[in-house]
């Protein structure tokens, strides 16, 4: 068997590990790649984006509850949320290859500072 063969047989198989193999469709759980590449990611944008919270939180808080709450407690909150996003994100880009938490799900919430055109409330 000629190296070319042999390249085109583990390119097929790494494709196939990749893909959804087969599973039933009752498994909600994303495929080991998918949920992999997702975490890794979530975790270097949440990195980059960590200091974006500095403007997040006083913005949404500011909107719910006024200008001078947006900054006084908004600054704090913003604060924070980028230490808690920044360390996050260094966890999971250290950790995306283990399904930690269940199923690659994000360890903070929102799972990105600004989604959707518009910056994402906290739940």
């Amino acid at each position: 068997m000629g190296k070319g063969r042999r390249l085109g047989i583990v390119v097929v198989a790494l494709i196939g590990f990749g893909s959804n193999g087969g599973v039933a469709a009752e498994d909600s759980s994303p495929p080991y790649l998918q949920g992999a590449s997702r975490k890794l990611g979530r975790g270097l944008l949440n990195v980059a984006t960590a200091p974006l919270e500095f403007i997040r939180e006083p913005y949404l808080i500011s909107q719910r509850d006024g200008g001078p709450a947006g900054v006084t407690i908004g600054v704090v909150q913003g604060l924070v949320s980028a230490v808690i996003r920044e360390l996050a994100g260094l966890v999971e880009v250290a950790t995306f290859f283990l399904p930690v938490p269940k199923d690659f799900r994000p360890l903070v919430q929102p799972e990105f500072v600004y989604a959707h055109g518009d910056w994402t409330p906290s739940p």
